[in-house]
């Protein structure tokens, strides 16, 4: 079999960095580059996300793991909230990512009023 069509690993279910580069029409040199690049430990994801349906890539749901490393992450929308799509969609747009915190540094919880508790 041609090396062009099938992985080096026969058991990869994510894509390679250059797939996801491409297919989120990466810029070389940009911010989103390096963290797409910065964003592949892929083994905190479940192995069936490699197939569910959402519009959400790999990197920027490790990227969104990070950010939230107590979230439950099940459910139709995997646990990701919708919206991170279209962050998606304004990162892709907006390749500088200014104003956007590209640190692993995990989100502070949100802390309820007393509607909130």
């Amino acid at each position: 079999m041609n090396q062009d069509t099938q992985s080096i690993d026969p058991g990869r279910i994510w894509p390679t960095v250059e797939q996801q580069l491409i297919a989120s029409k990466v810029i070389f040199g940009s911010a989103l580059e390096a963290l797409v690049r910065a964003h592949q430990d892929l083994h905190i994801l479940r192995p069936e996300e490699a197939h569910d349906q959402l519009q959400i890539p790999p990197w920027l749901r490790v990227y969104w793991r990070k950010k939230h490393p107590n979230a439950k992450y099940f459910g139709p929308s995997g646990g990701y909230p919708l919206v991170l799509e279209r962050l998606y969609d304004w990162m892709v747009a907006h390749q500088d990512l200014t104003g956007l915190d590209v640190s692993d540094a995990p989100v502070a919880p949100l802390q309820g009023g007393s509607r909130g508790k």
